[in-house]
């Protein structure tokens, strides 16, 4: 061979050589198959291109702590979810006002207004006066039916709570000259003709029995006599 021969081939091998090595060392750095990595940003399968993979939820899992449940949809329940006495209430408004009846502001509070319009459904159920807002009765209401005591008669006593509104109502009514007996809180045949003779004044349907509709009339006629007997 001659020597402009051996000189290519020495340049022929050296290139080779260099470029295996590049190609082992620099290009594909040992380990890398065998560690599972990939290039920086870049995940195998989904995709994903940089700052931080999500963690495998089998990883969460071995390590015993808690995964953020799915939220279930679709989910149809025969009675609103009351967490509080606020909801509660707010729960009773809305049926009673889908049904007619006057409860004032859909507001969780269970004022005069409220009351009254619980009292009124009570009535026209049969059901005994509580005036109260309640699981019961709100099972009542979009059931119609529940464990909740009936009426034990048109002159049966009243509830505490009841009685409060009727003695209310009382007390408006003296002011404004329809009765003169002391309020007694209770919901008798007299103090039912003064309720229909006040409705037959105001031009509301006479039905003599204490509702919504009756208390929101007299709290623009006589809100101090209401506001006193609370």
């Amino acid at each position: 061979m001659t020597p402009s021969g051996v000189r290519f081939a020495f340049l022929s091998f050296a290139v080779l050589t260099g470029a295996m090595v590049t190609n082992i060392f620099v290009l594909q750095p040992p380990g890398r198959q065998l560690a599972g990595l990939a290039p920086a940003g870049e995940t195998a399968s989904s995709g994903w291109t940089g700052g931080t993979p999500a963690e495998p939820q089998q990883a969460v899992a071995a390590r015993g702590e808690a995964s953020v449940p799915r939220l279930e949809t679709g989910a149809v329940k025969p009675l609103p979810v009351a967490t509080d006495r606020t909801d509660l209430v707010r729960a009773v408004q809305r049926e009673l006002k889908a049904k007619g009846y006057e409860t004032g502001a859909v507001d969780g509070v269970a004022g005069l207004v409220t009351r009254g319009a619980v009292m009124a459904y009570e009535t026209d159920s049969g059901l005994a006066l509580t005036a109260e807002p309640s699981e019961a009765l709100l099972q009542h209401l979009v059931l119609g039916s529940a464990d909740i005591r009936t009426s034990a008669g048109s002159d049966a006593a009243p509830g505490p709570e009841a009685e409060a509104v009727v003695r209310a109502v009382q007390r408006a009514f003296r002011q404004l000259g329809y009765i003169t007996t002391i309020p007694d809180g209770r919901l008798n045949e007299a103090m039912r003709r003064a309720i229909r003779k006040f409705e037959a004044d105001r031009k509301l349907k006479q039905t003599g029995r204490i509702s919504g509709e009756l208390l929101a009339k007299l709290a623009g006629l006589a809100s101090d006599a209401l506001q006193a007997s609370r």
